[in-house]
């Protein structure tokens, strides 16, 4: 399996997600993603020259290179997969704890952006300037709503292709030529791919090293501690400024206290 060792493409998603950045994307969780490997095109693009070569087709053959009509993997699937992953994997110095939320709703995606993007970028920028340092938070986060924007369309809708040109291909090559060019999307192991290709954004794009993952883990763990913490306490402020101060609310927590 092969992927491109940048930040384009899926790449910097999963990256973003992993270190707890992404918390919300909006796509359809039902849709096809219609992800394909790079090793799986390179293949296809050699045997076709080939097939090319050796055939000369009257007119030019379009060969789509998709796995939806053929080993269809869905968004939601990704998410799980991605999410799970990078909890097994953690990269190093997580924003926070990896954890997605994708919905095709509009209103509950900018919901999930106000509470789980843009409200903790301020804090943590504010935080910054208090501390003597520049703010960088709001700005990474802005970016990132820029590079999912793009995605919106595509992630949204379910598409369908044509593969019967790929279908044929396959079937002209011999048994030992399969093996060498292989591009049958049939054999791709979605769960398995996507745990390699999320490692390897960690050792390849991030250059982590996977000794470090018991550090790693451990501080997860600490951002866990943190965010209980943060949210016992804002159930004690809730609590005391605004039930506290309600009589009726006192007397409805007395009732269901003490039956």
């Amino acid at each position: 399996m092969g992927w491109i060792d940048n930040f384009n493409g899926p790449s910097g998603v999963f990256i973003a997600a992993g270190k707890g950045i992404l918390r919300t994307m909006r796509a359809n969780n039902d849709a096809v993603a219609d992800l394909i490997p790079v090793d799986t095109v390179v293949n296809l693009t050699l045997a076709a020259g080939w097939y090319t070569a050796v055939h000369r087709p009257k007119s030019a053959l379009v060969y789509n290179c998709t796995t939806g009509g053929i080993n269809p993997f869905h968004w939601g699937e990704i998410e799980h997969h991605v999410m799970s992953t990078f909890k097994r994997n953690p990269l190093e110095q997580a924003f926070r704890r990896p954890n997605a939320n994708i919905t095709s709703n509009y209103l509950i995606y900018q919901y999930w952006i106000l509470v789980s993007h843009k409200f903790p970028a301020l804090i943590y920028d504010l935080f910054l300037r208090l501390s003597g340092q520049k703010p960088q938070m709001m700005r990474i986060f802005n970016r990132l709503h820029k590079a999912i924007a793009l995605l919106e369309y595509f992630s949204s809708q379910d598409w369908e292709w044509n593969s019967d040109n790929m279908s044929m291909l396959l079937s002209q090559l011999s048994p030992e030529d399969r093996k060498t060019f292989n591009f049958d999307v049939r054999q791709l192991n979605w769960p398995e791919y996507i745990e390699n290709y999320c490692i390897g954004t960690k050792k390849y794009v991030l250059n982590e090293d996977m000794a470090d993952i018991p550090a790693a883990r451990q501080h997860l763990r600490k951002l866990r501690n943190i965010r209980y913490t943060f949210n016992t306490l804002l159930l004690v402020f809730v609590w005391r400024v605004f039930i506290a101060r309600s009589q009726m609310a006192r007397n409805i927590w007395y009732f269901v206290s003490f039956p």
